[in-house]
């Protein structure tokens, strides 16, 4: 059997495997959180990760359309991203693709006469890595751009109002909170 039918047959299997793996890098009460709640709108992270592994799997086992992955990858890098997660642990779930297909369809892969087959669908996984990176770098440098504006905006009215000589409330001075 090719590894692209083995993909398939137990594409359902892995998915699962993936979803365990990804919300197991959430703390425990988050992770039971994540597991459990299946309803959108009560646990949006973890539908967005549902709705992000599927078609990113999908495309690691078939046609690599960069458009696509970067489309699917967007939910879930943008969720990790303003997460307190570091960037390699924001974007590991990616690689933890590999261990879950090694996992579940590891004892047939020995019997594959083509490990060059593998060793592709490995080199995809790191080239999602690599999108998924990007995408990461690109929130948070909205992110950036986003805080800095509010400062920016918050400086400026500070400044009207000290020209036009009224008094600033307490509530102003208080600085910016960076964890927004």
């Amino acid at each position: 059997m090719e590894l692209a039918a083995l993909l398939k047959e137990n594409r359902k299997a892995i998915l699962e495997g993936w979803f365990q793996r990804i919300i197991g890098t959430y703390p425990d009460v988050t992770s039971r959180f994540l597991a459990r709640q299946k309803d959108r709108f009560r646990n949006p992270v973890g539908y967005a990760i549902t709705q992000s592994i599927g078609p990113i799997y999908d495309q690691i086992a078939s046609a690599m359309d960069v458009e696509q992955i970067l489309e699917a990858l967007d939910g879930i890098v943008r969720i990790r991203s303003v997460q307190d997660f570091t960037p390699s642990e924001a974007i590991g779930f990616v690689f933890q693709l590999k261990a879950v297909i090694r996992a579940e369809i590891g004892d047939r892969l020995r019997y594959l006469e083509r490990w060059n087959e593998l060793a592709e669908l490995e080199s995809r996984i790191d080239r999602v890595a690599l999108l998924a990176f990007e995408k990461y770098t690109e929130c948070r440098e909205n992110l950036h751009q986003v805080r800095n504006r509010e400062v920016e905006s918050r400086a400026a009215r500070l400044l009207g109002r000290v020209k036009a000589g009224s008094t600033i409330s307490q509530h102003e001075e208080e600085p910016i909170d960076d964890d927004v």
